[in-house]
């Protein structure tokens, strides 16, 4: 017997080519199989076929000496399962590790949150979840009422320099700057009427029409 051929040559001539085919099932005529439903035999009739050199280790031993002995085939058979059973050790390590991971993630939010359970845990998440929402929406608000106030002072320092401009007399920018200036409604819509000659209930109109289409921009 050639050498290149004994039992123990083969077993460990035989080596993964094709990971990817872990999870993607195929019977002998190629037709997929889901990887919860095939039986042992499929399994490892796919893996050694599509995963290992397992065909390609016996075709040579075939081509090289004209035959194949049953003692090669079962050592290379030994040697296909040996090397999926790795590659399933490791996809396994993988899924413990990650499973302890999130565990002790899972361990330290409960501890953190001051509960016991999982679904105690859930349900105050979801509670946490709706006030975060609440704080964003008053965020949100916060931040359009802060565009609005520099809009606000950027127009009015653009009016002043209207008026100053336009030659407007300094009796009516003091006004103008004087109605800028007051903090209370009432007080900017009494100068407001002065200033215009306008009825109070006109100058509110008006300040109430400004809001709307404010609204709407």
């Amino acid at each position: 017997m050639n050498p290149s051929h004994d039992s123990n040559n083969i077993r460990d001539r035989i080596e993964i080519k094709d990971p990817t085919q872990l999870y993607q099932i195929k019977d002998e005529e190629g037709k997929t199989i889901e990887f919860d439903k095939a039986n042992g035999r499929q399994l490892f009739n796919h893996y050694r076929h599509s995963m290992t050199n397992y065909d390609q280790v016996l075709d040579s031993v075939h081509t090289e000496q004209g035959y194949v002995t049953g003692k090669q085939q079962k050592k290379a058979v030994t040697g296909a399962a040996e090397q999926i059973l790795e590659i399933y050790r490791d996809e396994h390590i993988k899924v413990i590790q990650d499973s302890q991971k999130k565990g002790q993630i899972l361990k330290n939010l409960m501890t953190k949150a001051g509960v016991g359970t999982a679904s105690a845990l859930s349900n105050l998440l979801d509670t946490w979840s709706s006030q975060i929402k609440d704080i964003a929406k008053l965020e949100n608000s916060q931040r359009t009422l802060q565009v609005w106030n520099d809009t606000y002072r950027v127009q009015r320092e653009l009016v002043k320099k209207v008026l100053i401009d336009e030659g407007v007399s300094n009796e009516v920018i003091k006004k103008v700057n004087d109605i800028y200036s007051t903090r209370s409604v009432n007080k900017a819509i009494e100068m407001g009427s002065d200033l215009f000659n306008l009825e109070k209930s006109e100058i509110l109109k008006l300040v109430k029409s400004a809001i709307r289409y404010g609204k709407s921009v």
